[in-house]
């Protein structure tokens, strides 16, 4: 009996010791885990056009140079997908939505809304957007990190010569300007979250002629393009 009691206090003596090598010393820090960034939109957000180290170059690689290493920033885009739950493809479909659920971000950016523009879109369904972004904002707001979530404009939608005979989706900047944002705006202010006016700022702080920030679509920003819209996101959500 005072053997097996012997043991079992030897067995306890080194648990204390193996936990108090798992306790850091005075002067040493643990390394938290990074805040999760999730960059919602489609092939704008995902960078459709890059050619060359696409990950990097998108919005969301030039917002993780930004941030630094105390942060992921996720890039969750998918080609052609609609913020319109009824649009041609609803963002709520696609492998990249889950993945952002799965992700559980600490910070949501979400930027949808070109594709929404084309015709069969807009005419059919664009009464519903407001709601659709509502719901889409409020499907972040319930998990379990309960993340800061920001909702963006997008880009300018350029038409110029020299970029070709436009983009044959039937995206356009009318229904952007005068659909799309306004729509976008009164879901943020519905639910309390802020926009981060990409369309706007982007006119307001190129340097170059528009259509050099764009691929020959005038759809889709090229590598300028995309290091303008990281650079305004960033000053929007970390630099206020």
């Amino acid at each position: 009996m005072q053997i097996l009691v012997k043991f079992r206090h030897i067995r306890l003596l080194f648990a204390l010791m193996f936990a108090a090598c798992l306790v850091p010393t005075v002067g040493q820090s643990v390394t938290a885990a990074p805040v999760r960034i999730a960059c919602v939109g489609d092939s704008i957000t995902w960078g459709y056009t890059i050619t060359h180290d696409r990950l990097a170059r998108a919005w969301p690689g030039v917002l993780q140079k930004l941030v630094g290493k105390k942060y992921k920033s996720e890039d969750f885009g998918h080609n052609g997908a609609t913020l319109l739950k009824k649009g041609n493809l609803p963002y709520w479909t696609t492998p990249e939505f889950k993945g952002a659920t799965k992700f559980d971000p600490n910070i949501v950016i979400i930027m949808l809304g070109t594709n929404d523009t084309k015709p069969q879109n807009w005419k059919k369904y664009g009464s519903q957007f407001t709601a659709n972004a509502e719901s889409l904002i409020r499907h972040f707001e319930h998990l379990r990190a309960h993340p800061r979530i920001y909702i963006c404009t997008p880009p300018p939608v350029v038409r110029n010569k020299k970029l070709g005979v436009g983009n044959g989706w039937g995206i356009n900047e009318k229904t952007l300007v005068h659909g799309v944002i306004p729509a976008i705006k009164r879901a943020a202010r519905a639910m309390h979250v802020p926009v981060v006016h990409v369309h706007g700022q982007m006119i307001k702080r190129a340097t170059e002629p528009m259509y050099k920030y764009f691929a020959h679509d005038g759809v889709h920003p090229d590598p300028l393009g995309q290091a303008l819209m990281g650079r305004i996101i960033y000053r929007a959500v970390f630099k206020k």
